[in-house]
């Protein structure tokens, strides 16, 4: 799927979700078979239990290295349904991808060594380039997370730098929507990975670590006002201030009323940087909302597509002397 498609296809989405009629939608025809999220979620489930199915089989026939036969042959299947019917977000394409190599990493030998977290990131990143789902992605970070946690006691520290590195990224355009949702979700998603195998023992480092990386992805959302940026910071933050509260020997009661204290003072300060503020992120209720936008651009499309239909009186068939506009005997033409 080249960028054209793929933003077709995304805005084609908020169309239909915006109700937009036939004549724009038709602006936006892409050669690709999609589904929304829903049902994406749930041809991937049954398509992940039909490769398990067919595991199983190849164990009860007795199959020498069933693992690389239903890894091969889910591949197949899925590059067949992208290159020839045209199936790229339908759910069935990636669970035959993302599949079909996890069948085949069980056929190399266990040692139980963390570098077996980087075959199954090789394993995610692959499939993830291929099918370009942000999922996919999200969780070949993870595992390498789980590799510099178990190896180098460095977890935390891989998953801030690849964070920062998504926030980073998301103050350029992207032009694939696919890839600026890769770094949404590596933004949002990491720092909580990172918390859940961080050690108690480096807790101060860690307090530090999360609140420089909230502090800087809050600056960063201000600067270039993008949501996911606010919340890759609060969630820096709010690990931070967490784990502050658990090493605070004070009353419930006390903790909950700082927290209220503090939300209420963040509250302030953005209200206060976003006032008088008319595009972007902005403190003030706005006439539109991402349907009434899809509607102007249905609009838009439909005005174009009229405006290129052949007109009923030209020029050339216009009798002679007569206005092209005006009224009450005046001519807009002279």
């Amino acid at each position: 799927m080249n960028v054209e498609h793929e933003r077709n296809a995304v805005l084609r989405e908020r169309l239909i979700d915006a109700g937009a009629d036939r004549a724009a939608l038709a602006q936006l025809e892409s050669p690709w078979r999609s589904h929304g999220i829903l049902v994406q979620c749930v041809f991937f489930f049954l398509t992940c239990v039909g490769i398990a199915a067919l595991y199983g089989l190849c164990n009860v026939l007795g199959i020498p290295g069933e693992g690389v036969v239903v890894g091969i042959a889910a591949i197949a299947l899925a590059e067949y349904l992208i290159g020839v019917r045209r199936w790229l977000g339908t759910g069935v394409e990636a669970a035959l991808w993302i599949g079909g190599l996890v069948a085949m990493i069980t056929e190399l030998p266990s040692s139980g060594k963390p570098e077996a977290m980087l075959v199954f990131a090789a394993a995610f990143a692959i499939a993830g380039v291929r099918v370009r789902n942000p999922i996919f992605g999200a969780a070949a970070a993870i595992f390498v997370v789980v590799y510099a946690e178990k190896k180098l006691d460095l977890g935390v520290i891989a998953a801030l730098v690849m964070a920062t590195v998504a926030i980073l990224a998301l103050l350029r355009t992207w032009r694939r929507p696919s890839t600026e949702w890769l770094w949404i979700v590596l933004a949002v998603a990491l720092p909580v990975a990172g918390r859940l195998t961080a050690d108690d023992q480096w807790y101060r480092v860690t307090i530090v670590l999360y609140a420089a990386f909230g502090l800087l992805a809050l600056v960063l959302a201000f600067v270039k006002r993008h949501h996911a940026l606010f919340f890759a910071a609060a969630a820096g933050l709010a690990i931070s201030g967490i784990d502050i509260g658990h090493r605070i020997a004070t009353p419930l009661e006390a903790k909950l009323a700082m927290a209220g204290a503090s939300l209420l003072a963040i509250s302030w300060l953005v209200a206060r940087l976003l006032r008088e503020r008319t595009s972007g992120l902005v403190a003030t209720p706005v006439k539109l909302t991402q349907a009434d936008e899809a509607m102007e651009v249905a609009g838009a499309l439909g005005a174009a597509h009229l405006s290129r239909a052949e007109p009923s009186q030209t020029d050339a068939t216009r009798p002679h002397g007569e206005g092209g506009f005006g009224g009450a005997g005046a001519s807009g033409d002279y």
